[in-house]
């Protein structure tokens, strides 16, 4: 399925650099020794190595972007749960955009004040989580900080939470304790700071996916060059694509698994 992806993103994003004139032909195999669709042979070997490099590289990013959609699926389960549960001191509040992913127009200012009102570094001391290395070393967990708010509204201990770091569950102390200060004096900053963090958030998954996008398309490209520079399913797409005679499924004929000495 991977490779498919490669191929496919691949073939789209490299024929809008091909012109038509230099479109790939079939050629002699006497040809072929010298020179494969403008691919000279030390060039397919360095491509075939090239390619290896980026695939690989790209592999290593994919790892990272697949355990960490996860833990944003999870994220948003556990905080659309929390819809309607614990305690609310009620009152004004505090609009939410429809962007931050929660399942309330707003959150009671009475709640914020009640959850921002805490010592970090006693939090910490008092409710260290077990095993966790970072806790160990001071810094603020969202157990910890979910087990000093225990009375408190539990969505809005998610969110003021999210605002010091909505990537992880852990926090620097010292930056965790400068913002619950600053929404004591403002509560309404907890709004505007908890959509700046999942702009933040969504803007970083978004970079990571388009990175990797780029090193499959530049893997491709190597692999084209390296292996089936023949191929000429790049001309017509994406109907090229599908053709039995020039299309993905083609490229096994197209393949040339040893590169012709010079």
């Amino acid at each position: 399925m991977r490779l498919l992806t490669i191929l496919l993103a691949g073939v789209f994003v490299a024929s809008a650099f091909v012109p038509n004139h230099l479109a790939p032909v079939a050629l002699t195999t006497a040809s072929r020794k010298t020179r494969l669709n403008f691919v000279e042979v030390s060039d397919m070997d360095t491509a075939r190595t090239a390619f290896f490099i980026w695939f690989f590289g790209a592999s290593g990013g994919a790892g990272i972007a697949r355990g960490a959609f996860p833990r944003m699926y999870k994220n948003v389960q556990t905080i659309q749960g929390l819809k309607d549960e614990g305690p609310t001191l009620g009152g004004e509040t505090v609009p939410l955009s429809f962007v931050c992913g929660y399942p309330t127009q707003g959150l009671s200012i009475a709640d914020i004040k009640q959850v921002v009102n805490a010592d970090v570094e006693k939090i910490v001391v008092k409710y260290p989580v077990e095993g966790n290395f970072l806790s160990a070393k001071g810094y603020l967990t969202f157990k910890a900080f979910q087990a000093a708010n225990k009375k408190s509204n539990p969505l809005t201990v998610r969110a003021v939470f999210d605002t010091l770091n909505s990537s992880t569950d852990v926090c620097n102390p010292e930056t965790a304790q400068e913002k619950l200060d600053a929404y004591k004096a403002d509560p309404a900053l907890v709004a505007s700071e908890l959509l700046k963090a999942k702009l933040i958030g969504f803007t970083s998954i978004f970079v990571l996916l388009f990175l990797l996008g780029l090193a499959d398309v530049i893997a491709f490209g190597h692999a084209r060059e390296g292996w089936f520079p023949d191929w000429p399913g790049l001309t017509n797409l994406p109907a090229s694509l599908f053709d039995a005679e020039i299309g993905l499924r083609a490229i096994p004929s197209y393949w040339v698994s040893d590169s012709p000495s010079p």
